[in-house]
Parts: C-alpha cells; structure tokens; sequence
C-alpha cells in the first residue's frame, strides 16, 4: 500500500548523471520528476494542500515549481480553479508560465473562464505575459481566439510595450488573419500612425 506523501519527499530528485537538479518536461518548464508527478497526477485540492504545506515550510521555490508545472500541463479548467485559491505572487508566477508555453488556444480558453468569472486581473496577468514574451505570430493568432473585443483589446494594450519592429509585424500578421476582427485591427492600426 502506498504511503502518504510528505513534505520531506518534495526534494528535487537526482536526474541521469546523478547529481540533484530539474529534469525537463514535454512543455520546456523544469521540476524534478516527483515534483512534475504531483502538479500533473494529483488532483486539484491535493495540489493546493500540498503548495500551502510547502509554503508554511519555507519550501517555496518547490511550491512555485507544482504550480507553474500545473498551469503548464494541467486542463485549463483545473488552472481557473486553482487561480483564485492561490497567493497573488504565486498566481502571478503560475500564470505567467503558462502564458509563456500553453498553446495560444489554451491560452484563450483561459483567459475566456477566468473572465466568465470574474477574475478579469487573473486573465489580464495572462494577456500581458503572453503579449510580451510569446512570438508575434502567437499574439496575432490569439485576437481572434478571444472572441470579443474587450480581450483583445487587453492583448493590444500590452503588446503595444512591444518594439516598433515588432509592432509593424504584429499589425501585419492582423491584417492577414483569414476572419478580421474589425474593431481590433482598428485599435492595431492606430499604432501605425
């Protein structure tokens, strides 16, 4: 029979040379193998006893590294739920993690639960992340993935930090989107001038 886990068993294993550190997961983010194990297996109200039993040990590197883990490869859904229970820098953290490697499809359904409730500066955490540290490309395939303006207009405001280089490129790639988003390329073109 499998014993309970404990704050001791949170310790970063050692990987294939033998000496202690990260192995790499599928999306690019890093945490040992049982650290990976517990973000992606247990279940949700697990997760977030085990990040708070971390947190009140001073383990909170090891916490961080469950919940960006989590927010990485978790369904969005068990991410909006988690979001609200979580500390404000810790959430930060998670959801800048996912905004940086989720899919931009993902990312949308993401941003599009957080604000259906009510945890719009949760969804605007993700659309300056996104805006500021994914591929153009990526942003400009997000707009139309949000679905009303007030989003997408939340992605241009943060993208708008962005160098004038890029900004030309993103306004490009908006005007070739096979379905425009008239009000949104409106908003883009006004960076032109």
């Amino acid at each position: 029979m499998a014993r309970a886990m404990s704050v001791s068993d949170s310790h970063v294993l050692k990987n294939d040379q033998g000496k202690a550190g990260p192995a790499d997961n599928p999306r690019g983010g890093c945490t040992g193998p049982l650290l990976h194990a517990v973000a992606v297996q247990r279940p949700a109200r697990e997760l977030i006893q085990l990040v708070t039993i971390l947190n009140d040990s001073q383990q909170l590197s090891h916490a961080q590294e469950i919940l960006n883990t989590a927010a990485i490869l978790r369904p969005v859904e068990d991410v909006a739920a988690m979001v609200p229970l979580l500390a404000e820098a810790q959430a930060a953290n998670a959801l800048q993690a996912a905004a940086a490697r989720r899919p931009v499809e993902e990312l949308a359904q993401l941003v599009t639960i957080l604000n259906q409730r009510d945890l719009f500066s949760h969804a605007q955490k993700i659309l300056d992340a996104a805006a500021t540290l994914r591929p153009v490309q990526d942003v400009a395939a997000m707009v139309p993935l949000l679905g009303d303006s007030r989003p997408a207009n939340a992605l241009h405001a943060a993208a708008a930090r962005r160098p004038v280089e890029e900004l030309a490129q993103l306004v490009g790639h908006l005007d070739n989107l096979p379905q425009p988003v008239p009000a949104v390329q409106q908003a883009w073109r006004r960076l032109r001038r």
